[in-house]
């Protein structure tokens, strides 16, 4: 009899892992998950929120929106320099949690104890390791982007009745993204699924991890390739599903805002720390919904790769063998 794939024969187990983790449902459960989801990759995009509220007709030509922009130019770029920088570091703290919060998210998989902080000190040195790979890859990634396009632009800088031109380019440039960024999106995958908990167990660095990682898929070619495409297509899926979710979420967020908007006359009668405080709630209620309902599909995706590189080598083996969706369920508590 021909042996099942890895990658289609870990789904059922995947889903009963999944299962006995979620139910019967416990909040501080899904709480920590949905804490982990926001920083490993949860809810899938951001719900947007948008009216006819805030169009010059509605607000005074544009008076109320344009006494927050600074008029003289140097201000201007000091405060888009300013905003740049924040929202840089922002990020850059973000991507430093992320590393962290995908070794937490494996370590209380593989303990069966959904918890944080017990995992949190542990996992900030290989976590920093996972961020500073995963800042130059993807420095070299938008670095080669920034260099096709001033190759594929510049020549068209100044010239005159270039359309034909500037939309081949454009489709040129697009298509080169893409063949770019497809092997990227590879790489980070394969860095989460595999190569983190290669150095959760070897205690390596990320070098090493991806050196083992190499070594498992040159022996098994054809799982690999199988892995890579199947975990593709069911991440597309979960992306679909979750963003359905959140525009759903938003909308129904939405309507009171609207009505709260509608019965003050418009956004101009309301204060700028009341409309700051209005849209803060908007925005804290859609992630929160966003973040929960994103718990299942995060939690089945992680355990399913955790599952399969176990099948590569049984030494990566983290989650029990659950045979059957109906074995007991794995304690959530410390």
């Amino acid at each position: 009899m021909t042996q099942e794939h890895f990658a289609f024969r870990e789904i059922d187990r995947a889903v009963a892992m999944t299962k006995s983790i979620l139910i019967p449902f416990d909040f501080g459960i899904w709480l920590r998950l949905a804490l982990i989801a926001l920083f490993v990759g949860g809810a899938a995009g951001g719900a947007q929120f948008s009216s006819g509220t805030l169009s010059p007709e509605n607000s005074g030509d544009g008076q109320y929106l344009s006494s927050f922009i600074p008029q003289n130019n140097d201000a201007l770029l000091s405060s888009l320099l300013l905003i740049a920088g924040i929202l840089l570091c922002i990020g850059l703290v973000y991507l430093l949690l992320n590393g962290i919060f995908q070794f937490i998210f494996v370590k209380a998989l593989g303990a069966g104890n959904i918890r944080i902080r017990t995992y949190f000190r542990e996992s900030t040195g290989p976590g920093i390791q996972y961020f500073a790979f995963l800042f130059f890859l993807s420095a070299l990634f938008f670095g080669i982007c920034l260099i096709l396009a001033y190759l594929l632009f510049a020549p068209l800088l100044g010239t005159i009745n270039s359309d034909p031109a500037l939309a081949g380019t454009i489709l040129i440039f697009a298509i080169l993204m893409f063949i770019l960024l497809v092997p990227y999106l590879i790489i980070l995958m394969l860095t989460t699924d595999f190569v983190v908990p290669i150095m959760n167990i070897d205690r390596c660095g990320v070098i090493a991890g991806w050196q083992q990682c190499l070594h498992l898929f040159s022996t098994e070619k054809t799982e690999a390739a199988i892995y890579i495409i199947m975990k593709l297509i069911l991440a597309i899926c979960v992306s679909i599903i979750l963003s359905l979710v959140m525009v759903v979420v938003g909308i129904g967020a939405g309507i009171p805002l609207m009505g709260i908007l509608i019965a003050a006359g418009g956004p101009q009668n309301i204060s700028l720390a009341a409309m700051g405080l209005l849209f803060a709630v908007y925005l804290a209620l859609v992630t929160f919904c966003g973040l929960m309902a994103s718990v299942p599909f995060v939690t089945f995706l992680r355990t399913y790769s955790l599952y399969v590189i176990g099948d590569f080598d049984e030494r990566y083996t983290l989650l029990p063998d659950l045979p059957s969706p109906d074995m007991e369920n794995i304690s959530g508590v410390a």
